[in-house]
């Protein structure tokens, strides 16, 4: 979209005309990237220890319980997110005439590349949820890392 690729988003060119709105959606993808990093971190072995390229505190481990706390709230506002998002989305389409989504002006195969783009968010909470648990479990007190 930012790179001039008609993507059927009817409002894109508001996003490429200002360096805020240029900013916003890198800033924003750029957040995507890291918290699924973070995701895959939780079932990774190098999820465990910080890189040593990390100023003062490079190759220690990671506290157990803090993947589990922050990726806890962090999933929390997920849910959040994507049920608002999802409730949000549904009322506009069940309107009479539909309010304004981003699939305004899309043709048939832009909104099917929109719906397969978008819709394996709505797993995210779920895959995170499962993620969260399964660190949990591998590092209860009193359990090695391999479950022995």
């Amino acid at each position: 979209m930012l790179a001039g690729a008609d993507v059927g988003f009817g409002r894109a060119g508001l996003y490429r005309a200002s360096a805020g709105g240029f900013t916003y959606v890198v800033v924003l993808e750029l957040i995507q990237v890291g918290a699924a990093l973070a995701c895959l971190a939780l079932c990774r072995p190098w999820g465990e220890r910080l890189p040593r390229w990390v100023p003062g505190i490079g190759g220690r481990a990671v506290p157990h319980r803090l993947p589990v706390i922050v990726g806890g709230a962090g999933n929390l506002l997920l849910y959040l997110i994507i049920y608002e998002v999802t409730a949000s989305f549904t009322l506009a389409l069940l309107r009479d005439p539909p309010s304004w989504t981003p699939v305004e002006g899309m043709g048939p195969a832009q909104l099917v590349v929109f719906c397969l783009c978008y819709g394996p968010m709505l797993v995210w909470p779920v895959a995170l949820t499962i993620g969260l648990v399964g660190h949990w479990r591998r590092h209860r007190q009193g359990r090695s890392v391999t479950g022995g």
